[in-house]
């Protein structure tokens, strides 16, 4: 006996009532690593090695989080490559704590995660999420590259650059995560009331 096909916009529901869970895990990490960022008016090297090390582990455990997921379909190897060298990234920071190291580790690592995003979004373009990750792989790939040039200016300017990156992508990740998650809401209801209606008496 065949299966019976998948309902229409099964794939969408799928893809709404997972997505959103690493969507705002990255959105939390990136609001909050942003905001000292732009508080914290002189931070020293360490302060710098601390705060951006932990902001680059956290972020590549959600983004290898995200992108492990199987609503997305075949896995690129370079998303996994990416992940890695954010975490990658933080371990340098952590252990390095100097302006060269986190500059040039964290730019490596936020270009190929950002280019990663960018090319899977536009392979995917029927996936609900795929202009999301071309957002966020456009602005990860733009801080990336700017972040050796402000390497000279010191702590306070290579934080500014990769706060100023993070809290767009918080932006674009959190409405899309608070969206995605409604939406799941909204069609969990419907489907529960589909369910529940008592079929017709003939």
């Amino acid at each position: 006996m065949a299966a019976a096909p998948p309902a229409p916009g099964a794939g969408h529901d799928t893809a709404e009532s997972t997505v959103w869970k690493p969507f705002l895990a990255r959105a939390v990490v990136s609001a909050v690593f942003g905001l000292v960022t732009i508080f914290w008016r002189e931070p020293s090297t360490l302060v710098m090695s601390l705060v951006g090390g932990l902001y680059f582990l956290l972020t590549g455990a959600a983004y290898l989080w995200t992108h492990r997921m199987s609503h997305w379909g075949a896995r690129p190897l370079l998303t996994d490559v990416g992940g890695g060298l954010l975490v990658g990234a933080g371990i340098a920071s952590l252990a390095f704590s100097d302006e060269r190291s986190f500059a040039f580790a964290g730019a490596v690592a936020l270009v190929v995660a950002g280019i990663a995003e960018l090319v899977r979004g536009l392979g995917i373009r029927s996936h609900v999420a795929a202009r999301d990750l071309v957002v966020v792989g456009v602005v990860s790939s733009a801080t990336g590259v700017i972040l050796p040039f402000v390497e000279q200016l010191g702590a306070h300017a290579l934080l500014g650059v990769t706060g100023g990156g993070a809290l767009l992508s918080a932006v674009v990740l959190g409405i899309a995560a608070l969206s995605y998650r409604h939406d799941s809401a909204l069609s969990a209801s419907a489907t529960s009331g589909a369910e529940g209606e008592p079929e017709p008496v003939n």
